[in-house]
């Protein structure tokens, strides 16, 4: 009912923006392919979302982990974006997106499966506080892009996040956005001066303090995604989204014992590319309940046989070619009596089950609970509730990015310049050395601490975290 509410309630609003954005481009003289981004983590053409609108709900967040699946090779990652007002986590196992059954918007369940993305609000504008009991806080509330941050000089007098990275040297006023906008270095201190007073302390002390407890906010919502949920943090590889996250996740990678995490080169536009290059894509699930007590291999045979006619369907009508196509099965699993399921993949040759595949199917969940959980229970009846496929079909030219190659790095890497920053661990200003992105070259090494500048962000480095610029421009950072 949730669901049907939902979708009827967005339609219009999505249908205007379709017919929007196609007049828009056709004025424009756009002669390529529409695509939009679903929340299962991927593309659809305009046709079938404005047939399912609901699948347009927190589509945009869900594309960074497709773009984390395309940087890494990585088994186990951790997606972080942190922009304006949030900051989203999402997480890879096994080298697979995570799609959750039971995704919520606010306190509703959405009523359908969804790549799954926790927010939080620490974005760069999160507003500082300090509560009734002299604690300080920093968020949910966000000073929004207008009047935005104090230090954007739009009329904002609230000190958030952005005006204490200013204030610690990390964000230079003069080259914000490429040095496109100006900042005021003066507003920024006087809304941190405000907290400052509150809680006695000095002024750069006010602005780690807001800093590190937005951190800690945003290390909270990682946890919550991993070890909450069966991922240890210390074995996953971080990929930084969002024009923000940048300058947190030194701080961040140390708190929760990361080795190794990567800050891509088009890191404020993470989500953007993650559209650019993933596949389209609908899933099909169906109801169908059967156990090991007695399996019922012939009707879910029949049941997977259905899905894949549907979803040969969409791809034929989305233009996929027949060689491009393929289709990525699961089901969703529990133990008797138990009230929740868990997700599991496996392979079905030509969409069918026998008998002989019970075994494989049982054990695959046995791993997939003690995993999540750290039990299993070999001896439990297992129960199969539903049956899912995923339709995916590649587009031509997704890849083509993967032909990108920096120059090498011939020599050393010289710094722009040097800036003076604040370093909590020292507990005053040091001059730190200020690299431009768009100097450096493959194989190029950047030791902690130091600054670097690119035109969407800046990226912080700390004492003992060591950065390489890979092949394709990434800076890709191993914590001693």
């Amino acid at each position: 009912m949730i669901a049907a509410a939902i979708d009827a309630s967005i339609n219009p609003i999505v249908r205007t923006y379709i017919e929007d954005l196609r007049q828009a481009l056709s004025q424009a003289g756009f002669q390529g392919e529409l695509l939009l981004a679903n929340c299962v983590g991927g593309m659809m053409p305009p046709a079938e979302m404005l047939r399912r609108p609901i699948y347009s709900v927190m589509s945009g967040p869900t594309l960074a982990p497709m773009a984390a699946l395309a940087l890494s090779d990585e088994a186990n990652v951790i997606v972080g974006d942190m922009g304006g007002t949030t900051f989203d986590v999402s997480a890879l196992r096994d080298h697979q997106i995570i799609v959750t059954p039971d995704s919520m918007i606010h306190d509703d369940s959405l009523g359908i499966a969804k790549v799954d993305v926790r927010s939080v609000g620490a974005g760069g504008g999160s507003i500082a506080w300090v509560d009734d009991g002299g604690l300080l806080r920093v968020g949910p509330q966000s000073a929004g892009a207008r009047p935005g941050p104090a230090c954007y000089g739009a009329g904002g007098t609230a000190p958030t996040v952005t005006d204490a990275n200013v204030v610690l040297g990390i964000i230079d006023p003069d080259y914000f956005l490429g040095g496109r906008i100006k900042i005021s270095r003066d507003l920024a201190e006087k809304a941190v001066a405000s907290i400052a007073t509150r809680l006695g302390i000095p002024l750069l002390d006010a602005a780690y303090a807001i800093q590190t407890t937005s951190n800690h906010n945003m290390v909270g919502a990682i946890e919550e995604i991993t070890i909450r949920e069966g991922i240890n943090p210390r074995d996953s590889f971080f990929v930084c989204g969002g024009g923000a996250t940048a300058i947190h996740i030194a701080e961040m990678a140390d708190i929760l014992g990361l080795k190794r995490y990567m800050i891509p080169r088009f890191m404020a536009g993470l989500s953007a590319f993650g559209g650019l290059i993933s596949d389209i894509t609908r899933e099909e699930s169906a109801v169908f309940l059967t156990s090991t007590r007695r399996f019922d291999a012939a009707g879910v045979s029949d049941i997977l046989a259905r899905l894949k006619v549907s979803g040969e369907a969409f791809l034929e009508q989305a233009g996929v070619e027949p060689d491009l196509r393929r289709f990525e099965f699961s089901f969703l699993g529990r133990y008797e009596y138990q009230s929740w399921e868990i997700e599991v993949h496996f392979e079905a040759n030509e969409a069918r089950l026998d008998a002989a595949k019970l075994p494989g199917l049982v054990e695959a969940f046995h791993q997939m609970h003690e995993r999540i959980y750290s039990i299993r229970s070999d001896r439990d009846v297992v129960e199969f509730t539903n049956w899912k496929l995923r339709a995916v079909g590649k587009r031509a030219n997704q890849d083509a990015w993967r032909d990108f190659r920096l120059a090498d790095q011939a020599t050393a890497p010289v710094a722009k310049t040097h800036r003076p920053a604040y370093l909590h661990e020292t507990r005053r200003t040091s001059s730190l050395p200020v690299y431009d992105m768009d100097q450096l070259g493959a194989g190029a090494a950047l030791d902690g601490p130091c600054l670097v500048e690119a035109t969407t962000f800046t990226a912080f480095l700390k004492d003992g975290h060591r950065g390489r610029v890979d092949p394709q421009g990434n800076i890709v950072v191993t914590v001693d």
